[in-house]
């Protein structure tokens, strides 16, 4: 049985113009530094820093960052934190999932700049929070998911995936021998896949709550499921 519902943060349950932190990161590197581009990235999120000035005075001598850049990169992280907003439907559909399992949030992203966490709502209706920046690995890798089932004291079969990655989020989930649930707004098409791994579609959050209410009736009548 589905005991805990694990959710991504990023383009799952919060979106933000130009995209997360470290995708405006990109933008804003010379093409001479854009090759360190995936390492920053790595290491932002799998490093504890205490604010976006202190990863990049980590950063500034590899890259060659100049001062108007380590500026404009610091401000990118605040305005990502700042514009970030929920999908419509979360707020309704995570009170509704609330009510079925324990809720967690597993999420590929530094440690600073997350008042998005507390001005939203995140932090109050989410009681468990996983970040790569403090565990020191990042999904897909079965240590991420390893640390959140430690930490909620469960079991693979008890824990559900919520993500918008195929990759991170679906494969990741799959690996650690949960069940993954693809959120899948734009209706792209589903990767090639083991059809019979306990994997499912979204096409927003909403449908969450009576997905997981219909898994737990087929838990109870096996052919309720087909």
């Amino acid at each position: 049985m589905i005991r805990a519902v694990v959710f991504d943060l990023w383009n799952t349950l919060v979106s933000s113009p130009g995209g997360s932190p470290f995708q405006r990161l990109k933008g804003l590197l010379r093409p001479d530094q854009a090759a360190l581009h995936g390492e920053m990235i790595r290491d932002g999120m799998t490093r504890p820093y205490g604010t976006a000035e202190d990863f990049l005075a980590a950063w500034r001598d590899r890259v060659g960052l100049d001062p108007r850049q380590e500026a404009d990169i610091a401000g990118a992280f605040l305005a990502s934190g700042r514009l970030a907003d929920w999908f419509p439907e979360v707020p309704r559909a995570l009170e509704a999932t609330r009510e079925l399992a324990r809720l967690a949030l597993l999420s590929n992203t530094q440690d600073f700049g997350l008042d998005l966490l507390e001005r939203l709502g995140v932090a109050s209706r989410i009681r468990y929070r996983f970040l790569s920046a403090e565990l020191g690995a990042l999904k897909p890798d079965p240590a991420a998911f390893e640390a959140v089932q430690r930490g909620l004291g469960l079991f693979p079969g008890n824990l559900a995936m919520v993500g918008d990655s195929w990759t991170d989020d679906v494969e990741g989930a799959l690996a650690a021998g949960w069940t993954a649930i693809w959120v899948n707004r734009e209706g792209r098409p589903r990767p090639a896949h083991d059809p019979h791994l306990p994997l499912f579609e979204v096409r927003g959050l909403d449908r969450v709550p009576t997905l997981l209410e219909s898994l737990r009736a087929g838990e109870r009548c096996p052919t309720c499921l087909g």
